[in-house]
């Protein structure tokens, strides 16, 4: 079920939630002005000008762009958070992300490219691509295994010679 609720805040102001509840999924664009909340899945791109639930069985894919981010299930992608981004313990979040401020509560599950800060614009796929490359596993495991860390035995064979 896809759905809008009026809810009273502690202001007396009506504040409008948006939700997509579990066994619910949803592809494609969702644009809204008000807070969201996901307990279904959702792939797409995703722009709120208000704050983003993904619930504890919620997953999101895709593209988005919010306020600010509570995130207790999954979030992948490319992710801009213009406030606060809390990922709780019970939270899987991976991708490239932005943000204003983190929040990772123990057991929380992060994998990618995590930034403070809004992404810069992008002038060409390429050089979104050439920026971001990082080492693989086997580059990186190669580049540990050929580092050497001089002994002292090194450094008196230097001096002998």
């Amino acid at each position: 079920m896809i759905g809008s609720r009026n809810r009273s805040t502690a202001s007396g102001n009506m504040e409008n939630i948006n939700r997509i509840v579990e066994g619910t999924v949803v592809e494609g664009v969702i644009r809204s002005e008000s807070n969201l909340r996901i307990d279904g899945e959702f792939t797409g791109e995703l722009i709120t000008k208000g704050r983003l639930v993904v619930g504890p069985k919620g997953k999101v894919q895709g593209n988005v762009n919010c306020l600010c981010c509570d995130v207790e299930g999954t979030l992948e992608g490319e992710v801009t958070v213009l406030e606060l981004l809390a990922m709780k313990a019970t939270s899987t979040v991976q991708g490239e992300l932005y943000y204003g401020q983190l929040s990772v509560e123990a057991g929380a599950k992060a994998l990618g490219t995590f930034r403070m800060g809004v992404a810069d614009q992008k002038t060409s796929d390429k050089s979104k691509s050439d920026a971001a490359k990082t080492a693989s596993k086997e580059d990186a495991m190669a580049s540990l295994k050929s580092s050497h860390i001089p002994s002292e035995s090194d450094q008196k064979q230097k001096v002998e010679a």
